[in-house]
């Protein structure tokens, strides 16, 4: 079977700013920066066709999730202590939260990837960059608390690659985790614990949100502890990533990269992956001509899910005869739409 090339239509990752937050979206992903708070939100495309967006972690308030800096000793909250500024940086394709002092800064990086078997982005690569900018060395590490709450409604709250987390407990640097994943019935993210150009972090703690926000770093780790704080949450799991203090010299700088995606436990993209049967891409295609809006973004995504398709028969050499028939039928109407020869 030869392989159909495609006049493709490219699209940009886009940003819409307002007096409080930016807005950038690539493939499936949808990232909100506020830089007045210092927070971000991460959303995915669940359904295509509706172009309805699911929340990553707690979207009632986006200020559960934030970033925490330990310098000499001393925490400061990003977003919230007056010792730093903020600001947005970065471009529309690589945005970023700046926190800045008169001695440090402290970058937040994004960029959009697409993990597993996603044709389009379904994550983001988190890169933080600490900066001396003073002239004495400091002592200088982060951590990043993310309020989840897929797994709270239907445990498991967690799972790695070892198992199930329905309590209190600590990934170290020597553990064999390699991922954590939180999901529910329609959405699952992944964590990194490790991975390519990834850094790992020296520990990870699954606890209740309550008790790792009010620490100003680190609390006393007891296993299996449930995730409730009565009479304040009932259920209310959180991740806690630690990457501990260490030495700057001056006019040096420390960079942390982590990831979040939409990957479930197997590695593969849970969301991006292709029906089974071609011709639900083929009603995909036409209800999206009902919606002009929207109807170039999905039309881009049905043809790069398709591609993706092709490179899997090409590997197997098993292709039926009606899903020939299928691919044939949904080029033709795609083509036609865009008045291609």
């Amino acid at each position: 079977m030869k392989k159909t090339f495609f006049c493709c239509i490219v699209f940009c990752s886009f940003v819409i700013h307002s007096a409080a937050a930016a807005e950038y979206v690539d493939g499936r992903i949808r990232l909100l920066i506020n830089e007045q708070t210092g927070r971000f939100s991460l959303y995915f495309m669940a359904d295509v066709a509706r172009e309805e967006y699911l929340p990553f972690f707690s979207n009632q308030d986006p200020l559960t999730s934030f970033l925490t800096l330990m310098v000499n000793n001393r925490s400061f909250r990003m977003g919230e202590s007056s010792f730093f500024t903020t600001r947005l940086g970065g471009t529309p394709q690589n945005p970023a939260l700046v926190f800045e002092s008169p001695f440090l800064t402290l970058t937040q990086d994004f960029s959009f990837i697409k993990t597993g078997s996603s044709s389009l982005s379904n994550g983001v690569r988190i890169t933080i960059t600490i900066t001396n900018r003073g002239e004495q060395p400091v002592e200088a590490g982060v951590r990043f608390l993310i309020d989840t709450e897929l797994g709270e409604n239907d445990p498991p709250h967690f799972i790695t690659n070892l198992g199930e987390i329905n309590g209190e407990t600590l990934i170290d640097r020597y553990s064999a985790d390699r991922y954590w994943v939180s999901k529910n019935s329609r959405l699952a993210l992944m964590g990194s614990v490790e991975g390519e150009n990834l850094t790992r972090p020296d520990s990870i703690h699954f606890a209740n949100w309550k008790r790792l926000n009010d620490a100003p770093w680190k609390i006393p780790h007891v296993p299996g502890r449930n995730f409730n704080l009565p009479p304040f949450s009932t259920d209310d799991s959180a991740v806690c990533y630690y990457y501990e203090p260490a030495l700057i010299p001056p006019g040096s700088s420390r960079s942390i990269s982590l990831m979040l995606s939409s990957e479930d436990e197997n590695g593969f993209a849970r969301n991006a992956t292709l029906p089974d049967n071609l011709s639900i891409l083929i009603q995909e295609s036409i209800n999206t001509d009902r919606d002009r809006n929207n109807s170039i973004r999905n039309d881009l995504i049905t043809l790069r899910n398709l591609a993706a398709r092709l490179d899997s028969y090409i590997a197997s050499g098993d292709v039926s005869d009606d899903e020939l028939a299928a691919i044939e039928l949904l080029i033709s109407r795609i083509k036609s739409k865009y008045g291609i020869p």
